[in-house]
């Protein structure tokens, strides 16, 4: 499979206890008053001199927390010493980190730590990993067993959340689900950390399932469909997708996204779901391996991937070092991996195994309606990616459309592959051409990708294209072309900003 990419352009050791909360009755924050949903548990333990508002005088509640300001109000609430030397070495923080004392106490003291050397300071925090440092942070045990339907008895931090549960620092969600891979706000962060420090802020009761769900039998189900199931039962659950696609094997992708939060793309043909694609956490395994475990895990689990997939006789190259392919239950299942966060799990796709098979050649057979398809699921799968990453939704441009759209074709027509064309024109030189004026801008192209769903996968797995599919950028033109000869596809997507 040709598969080429250009350079886009572009703990317990103290433990404080009061015994009331404190009521926010005189705000400390300006953007949290006392009607603020965790206003006193923001107050307790802004009071206690954990954590720190913005030189605004903000909180900013709904910003996500990250692993630095973890570390900072973990080490203030147990009132960590920064040790004299220290064993923990991070490649990404060093001395002159705000953030470097703190860290490299709660790394000493065993409470986070990091992996291939890295700590990485400003990842977000999603809910599992607050929940093994809030457990680890004050040594909590659990005397019981609580269920969330999200959580198997595998899943790595299953303990951890289990202590939390059962010394009612949460409980859960509504719908009887705990939610491991949402990222964690401040105000979230607050309560949980309030909650560990002073029993008066603690729950009463926990979401359960309902007795109908077994959270070890949800395995392999996205929203609550799974392969196999009925275009009806599809439709009932879900309703009517946002959008109706073309894939390269002939049916058709559903595609739900619900303004980007819970996007999945499911395979429809001969009214059953025969194909699942989601770059969103709202999945697990069997195993319990969901988005943002690692490559490792995988291996672990499922072995080596194939190397290829035998149709008819013949070979078809799966092997990549950023995604991996495994068949079994009657399919065909691929993990992709981000190479720039270690190789967690970005994505997934499951392909009915007689679908797969039945599809004997690499490139699907040009069409019009499946070049403008291709064009719109580029579309829909950055839009997920911008936000399951905190970024903002791009709009579709069809002037930027059309400046992508004739560039592809250029490539395509003219068997080149390069941002400058061969009137030696520049992206943002086409750009200004068709009447785009633009405050910033940024092209990313691609060729030789089966699918536009391998497409953005390579983007992401190449750290320029990345940076201009989460850049700071307003809207985006996606324009698809396929040699008519050899039927390789080729991409090419148009970020800018208006002035």
């Amino acid at each position: 499979m040709v598969k080429k990419l250009a350079l886009a352009i572009s703990i317990l050791s103290i433990m404080l206890w009061i015994a009331l909360p404190l009521h926010a009755e005189e705000s400390i924050f300006s953007d949290v008053d006392e009607s603020f949903w965790a206003a006193d548990e923001i107050s307790y333990i802004a009071q206690q001199d954990i954590v720190h508002g913005y030189d605004d005088s903000t909180f900013r509640p709904a910003n996500h927390v990250n692993r630095a300001q973890t570390a900072a109000m973990i080490a203030r609430a147990l009132d960590l010493e920064t040790p004299r030397e220290s064993s923990q070495v991070f490649h990404d923080v060093d001395e002159s980190h705000a953030m470097y004392d703190s860290i490299t106490a709660v790394a000493e003291a065993g409470i986070m730590n990091g992996s291939d050397g890295h700590f990485r300071p400003h990842e977000p925090l999603t809910r599992a990993q607050m929940a093994v440092i809030l457990s680890g942070a004050f040594q909590l045990t659990a005397e019981e067993e609580v269920t969330f339907s999200d959580i198997k008895k595998s899943y790595w931090a299953h303990d951890a959340i289990q202590n939390l549960a059962a010394n009612r620092l949460t409980s859960g969600h509504a719908d009887g689900s705990f939610g491991p891979g949402e990222k964690t706000t401040r105000a979230q962060f607050s309560v949980f950390l309030a909650r560990a420090m002073n029993e008066s802020f603690r729950v009463e009761t926990i979401n359960q399932p309902p007795s109908d769900v077994d959270s070890e039998r949800e395995a392999w189900h996205f929203r609550g469909i799974t392969l196999g199931d009925s275009l009806d039962t599809l439709t009932n659950v879900l309703g009517e997708p946002e959008s109706i696609e073309t894939s390269r094997y002939g049916f058709d992708w559903y595609i739900y996204h619900n303004a980007y939060n819970d996007y999945v793309q499911f395979g429809v043909q001969d009214n059953k779901v025969v194909a699942v694609y989601c770059n969103q956490d709202i999945w697990s395994d069997h195993y319990g391996l969901g988005i943002d475990d690692y490559k490792e895990d995988v291996s672990n689990a499922y072995g080596e991937p194939l190397s290829y997939i035998t149709k008819n006789d013949s070979h078809y190259s799966v092997e990549s070092d950023t995604s991996g392919t495994y068949k079994g239950s009657g399919r065909y299942t691929t993990f992709f991996y981000d190479a720039h966060r270690n190789h967690r799990i970005m994505a997934v796709l499951l392909i009915n195994s007689s679908i797969e098979e039945s599809f004997d050649q690499y490139y699907a057979t040009p069409t019009k309606e499946r070049k403008e398809s291709f064009e719109r699921q580029v579309f829909h799968l950055a839009n997920a990616q911008r936000k399951r990453y905190g970024e903002s939704v791009l709009e579709w441009d069809d002037t930027a459309s059309q400046t992508a759209r004739a560039h592809s074709a250029d490539m395509a027509g003219n068997s080149f592959f390069e941002h400058t064309n061969l009137d030696g024109q520049s992206p943002f030189d086409r750009m200004s051409e068709n009447g785009i004026t633009f405050y910033n801008a940024a092209e990313n192209i691609a060729y030789g990708q089966v699918s536009p769903i391998f497409a953005h996968a390579g983007w992401m797995n190449s750290k320029s294209h990345r940076d201009s599919l989460l850049g700071p950028y307003e809207r985006l033109g996606v324009g698809v072309a396929f040699d008519e000869v050899r039927k390789q596809p080729y991409y090419t997507q148009n970020f800018y900003t208006p002035m």
